[in-house]
């Protein structure tokens, strides 16, 4: 029995000391049954016929040609290596404040909720600065606005099911005003637009006000216009309309006027011009260039404004002068409506109103 049992131990010992020599390198697993086939994953894309009717050359070349034509294109800073900085816009655009809206760089980190970057302007302190040895001669690509600044990825590539984004990185998102943050305005694809086609200040309220001559909303309350907001509304015999009660704002936005198909090539699309190929839906006789009215009343309220020493015709600016308030707001109304740039057609009854009630209070 003794014999038995240290035989026993032998054989254990032994297949201990095998099995600790053994390592998963040497394991050779034997294979189960096969076993039941997965589910078919979902079709993807067809690219020829989805992805190609965009992204071709035959279809981006006539965008790149409309886009040249823009004064997005056109007022950038260019770099010439023969005649060094070239600005066809102004030096101070790629400055603090100035450069989520005039370098592509800039409205870029916006969009993504990065701090912007500061700096005094070109040429000698950039908020985003140049790397001249990537751009090569007669480049106008100094930070400049191009097809990647306001266009990114697409968020789904289902079309059928989800839309077509067209990779803009704003894509549906309101945006919430700069200078009004509570205020978001919601128009679809123009929203693009909007994020910089807008006020950079409010109308004055109260007080006696100095001028300047950047005194005003800067250069792009186009948006503000159409909804009908941010104008100095003056107390008079004509009455405000409700906001976003106008028809190209309720009936019609940015991209339907500014982008449809082009008549000729200098219009609609990517060059931002107006087309009339957007208007004969509407006004089957043809829109008007200017609201009826509209240029005598601006000549007026630029006299009155004259009168009360708060414009220059001599500098077609504001003066630096101290102004009563209704002055002010009328100067404001002034500007607005000026670089608004429509004629009153974004929005004529909310133009019509700023301009009577404004002459109103100046008489």
């Amino acid at each position: 029995m003794k014999t038995v049992k240290q035989t026993m131990l032998v054989v254990l010992g032994l297949l201990f000391f095998a099995l600790q020599g053994c390592s998963h390198d040497d394991y050779i697993p034997v294979p189960g049954p096969t076993g039941a086939g997965g589910t078919n994953g979902t079709n993807g894309i067809n690219g020829t016929t989805t992805c190609e009717s965009c992204h071709s050359n035959s279809y981006r070349d006539p965008i790149k040609a409309s886009y040249a034509l823009s004064v997005h294109a056109k007022e950038t800073l260019h770099l010439d290596s023969a005649s060094g900085l070239e600005f066809t816009t102004s030096e101070y655009t790629n400055r603090t404040g100035c450069v989520q809206c005039h370098t592509g760089p800039g409205y870029i980190d916006k969009m993504n909720g990065v701090p912007l970057r500061t700096g005094l302007g070109l040429p000698s302190n950039p908020a985003y600065p140049v790397d001249a040895t990537k751009l090569g001669a007669n480049s106008n690509h100094l930070n400049a606005i191009n097809c990647k600044t306001c266009h990114d990825t697409h968020s789904s590539f289902n079309f059928v099911a989800d839309g077509n984004d067209f990779a803009l990185r704003q894509g549906f998102t309101k945006v919430a005003l700069d200078q009004d943050p509570t205020y978001k305005i919601d128009m679809g694809t123009s929203n693009t637009c909007v994020n910089c086609h807008q006020p950079r200040g409010l109308p004055p309220t109260t007080g006696d006000v100095k001028l300047s001559s950047r005194f005003g909303p800067h250069h792009g309350p186009q948006s503000t216009m159409l909804e009908g907001i941010q104008g100095a509304l003056i107390v008079g015999s004509t009455p405000y309309p409700a906001p976003k009660s106008a028809s190209h704002r309720s009936g019609s936005s940015c991209v339907k006027c500014h982008m449809g198909k082009t008549t000729d090539g200098t219009n609609g699309a990517h060059t931002w011009n107006p087309t009339p190929n957007a208007c004969i839906t509407c006004h089957t006789g043809g829109a008007p260039a200017s609201v009826t009215g509209f240029a005598a009343d601006m000549a007026t309220l630029q006299g009155l404004l004259v009168s009360k020493g708060a414009y220059s015709t001599t500098t077609n600016a504001f003066t630096s002068n101290t102004v009563p308030i209704k002055v002010a707001q009328a100067a404001w109304n002034y500007a607005l409506l000026l670089e608004d740039r429509s004629n009153g057609v974004h929005n004529p009854t909310y133009a019509k109103a700023l301009l009577k009630n404004s002459i109103e209070a100046l008489k």
